[in-house]
């Protein structure tokens, strides 16, 4: 049985339609007499809780910061543990198997992950879609490349997905911990890598809008003659004059010399 396992649903019709047979939908797969065409939703297995790689971790303490969560302990995501169970099933009876996750580095993550978490040591080929049309997916089906020579993609996700993982944990209970200590009792403080300079952006342009006080501003607009040509121009400001009014009043000498 040759087995691909595509990244999402839309991609495992895709890749049905252009293969041989006829296809019959099960539960979580399609399946001919010789082919099967199974899919993930995105990302179906995830890093472990700390507590499941060392024991000390399910009490939250600053002496066990930074955890240590590497080598990677999968389990299934949260409510995607019923697709996982059935593509782990078809990896164990598959002859042949096939990744077809997208052609980045997530895409070669999240296929690998399961496989890994299958234990699966059979050879596994990569399937390289770019164009989703008929018969960009029919070339790419006759062109199956070694999936080994996509370790280095591979690791690059992995290397990110563990430093986020990491970092986020770590510095969730770092900032917990420490607020818990000066008396604070409410839900977690969540930082991460993305999530925490995109919420402190928008915080700062929250209180800028908050605490702005309106003031006027004023184009000044000169006419001027060079080389016997007359044009029009705009004063430009520095970028360091104060915000205060009263101090960018300027007397017509200095905006002359400005000019």
């Amino acid at each position: 049985m040759n087995l691909y396992i595509a990244e999402k649903p839309q991609i495992a019709s895709d890749i049905v339609k252009v293969l041989d047979g006829k296809f019959t939908r099960k539960e979580g797969y399609f399946e001919s007499d010789r082919d099967v065409v199974t899919w993930c939703y995105g990302h179906i297995i995830q890093s472990a809780e700390p507590e499941n790689y060392h024991p000390d971790y399910k009490r939250w303490k600053k002496e066990d910061l930074p955890l240590k969560l590497y080598p990677v302990k999968y389990q299934p995501c949260e409510g995607k543990e019923k697709q996982v169970k059935i593509v782990v099933e078809l990896i164990k009876k598959a002859n042949v198997i096939v990744h077809a996750g997208d052609p980045d580095d997530e895409g070669q993550l999240l296929v690998d992950e399961v496989l890994i978490y299958a234990n699966n040591t059979k050879p596994v080929q990569r399937l390289l879609i770019n164009d989703n049309t008929d018969a960009a997916v029919k070339k790419a089906l006759s062109n199956l490349k070694d999936n080994q020579k996509f370790k280095g993609l591979f690791f690059k996700a992995l290397a990110r997905s563990v430093g986020d993982d990491i970092y986020g944990k770590s510095m969730t209970r770092a900032y917990t911990v420490t607020a818990q200590q000066k008396g604070y009792r409410g839900t977690p403080l969540s930082v991460g890598r993305v999530q925490t300079p995109i919420l402190g952006l928008i915080c700062r342009r929250y209180l800028a809008n908050k605490n702005h006080k309106e003031s006027f501003y004023y184009t000044i607009t000169g006419i001027f003659d060079h080389l016997k040509a007359e044009f029009e121009a705009n004063w430009q400001i520095s970028e360091n004059a104060p915000e205060r009014s009263t101090l960018r009043v300027s007397g017509a000498a200095v905006l002359l010399r400005g000019c």
